[in-house]
């Protein structure tokens, strides 16, 4: 149950960032907000561990939960005394129920069937899920061209640059989540690893996200959402195939460097996607983008540790090689989708105003 309540109200946080900020920010200068966004999302990765490293060796696994509270409050009470602009009236809008019904049903399906498949290391038993999973969902999209209040309106359902950037997403998450589950392992149950010294080997990943998301934001306006998609993308198929090498005889340089392409690669593609999903749909649209970045963002994962596992079990054995080199084969098959995403010179403003827009409008006005 706590469970349940920790994901519903991780759901309403992580979309929210992303539809405060589309709306806060005009579509041309969304890209360095978003790349502010991922480099605190790489601060949290980075600390995250490391602070929970410590905290596991020295204190036991219970005192992590603890470590959020404070934090928690803090925000809390700063938000509350944020001041937005008044919401201008709109027309009823129903939620659709059946769709929402239809959708949660075809994500529970194909999460619950990867997360099986990675359990029981049985890939041949995941096809009836995949396949109901599928026709749910078909039956979901019928009923989204249809029906009065779509849950996923058309702008975003239709959009060509919206889907590649999504499976961007799915493609990176995989295979960074993947990759990280498989190291993970290997630092810990094979190399005999503590947590706190695994999270120092993996800590350049995080570092170089966080650092590198506001250098892909000044790449992306200088080259296009598809030059800064395919440079990161290429950046973190490297990185997995260099921790493909794990083992006994590895470096520590090694495994750094492969932990920091790994980091520098996927926050490129996650500031280069999110702005893409974000950015092409209209400003009250922007949170059902973010809800379906975010679904991308805990899809990948499930699907990256489920191929690992499988690989592994097929394998026969630890050595991480198989599973990685599977992981950033997936990762490669994002090139594909990159190519869907917008170039350099695409279309620059959605029709949808900001909060800066009405500010800059007020301050004109007498």
């Amino acid at each position: 149950a706590l469970r349940v309540a920790q994901g519903v109200f991780g759901a309403l946080l992580q979309p929210a960032t992303l539809g405060m900020l589309r709306a806060a920010y005009p579509p041309d200068r969304l890209a360095v907000p978003l790349a502010l966004r991922t480099s605190a999302i790489g601060l949290a990765v980075a600390a995250g561990p490391l602070v929970g490293g410590v905290l596991v060796t020295h204190l036991g696994w219970r005192s992590v939960f603890f470590l959020n509270l404070v934090p928690a409050l803090v925000m809390g009470a700063v938000a509350l005394t944020v001041r937005v602009p008044a919401p201008r009236p709109t027309g009823r809008v129903r939620l659709d129920l059946p769709g929402a019904c239809l959708l949660a049903v075809a994500l529970g399906l194909l999460v619950h069937t990867l997360v099986g498949a990675a359990e029981r290391g049985r890939p041949a038993e995941t096809v009836p899920g995949l396949l109901v999973s599928a026709g749910v969902t078909l039956v979901f999209v019928r009923r989204e061209r249809r029906t009065a209040d779509p849950l996923l309106p058309p702008a975003v359902l239709g959009s060509a640059a919206v889907g590649a950037a999504l499976g961007v997403l799915v493609a990176a998450s995989a295979a960074m989540l993947g990759a990280m589950f498989v190291s993970s392992y290997v630092l810990q149950d094979v190399l005999g690893m503590d947590p706190l010294r695994t999270s120092l080997t993996a800590l350049p990943g995080a570092v170089a996200m966080m650092l590198g998301a506001p250098g892909s934001a000044v790449l992306l306006r200088r080259r296009g959402a598809r030059a800064t998609a395919l440079a990161g993308t290429g950046v973190l198929t490297l990185g997995v195939l260099v921790l493909s090498r794990l083992g006994e005889g590895a470096s520590t340089v090694a495994l750094g460097g492969g932990f920091l392409l790994l980091g520098a690669g996927f926050g490129s593609v996650m500031v280069t996607a999110t702005e893409v999903v974000v950015r092409h749909v209209p400003a009250e649209s922007a949170g059902v983008a973010g809800g379906l970045q975010q679904t991308a963002l805990n899809v990948g994962p499930a699907l990256g540790v489920a191929v690992a596992t499988a690989v592994m079990s097929l394998s026969g054995g630890v050595a991480p090689g198989p599973a990685l080199t599977a992981l950033a084969c997936g990762a490669a098959l994002g090139v594909v989708l990159c190519v869907g995403m917008p170039g350099l010179g695409g279309p620059r403003r959605i029709g949808s105003p900001s909060v800066r827009d009405h500010e800059r409008r007020d301050v004109r006005e007498p």
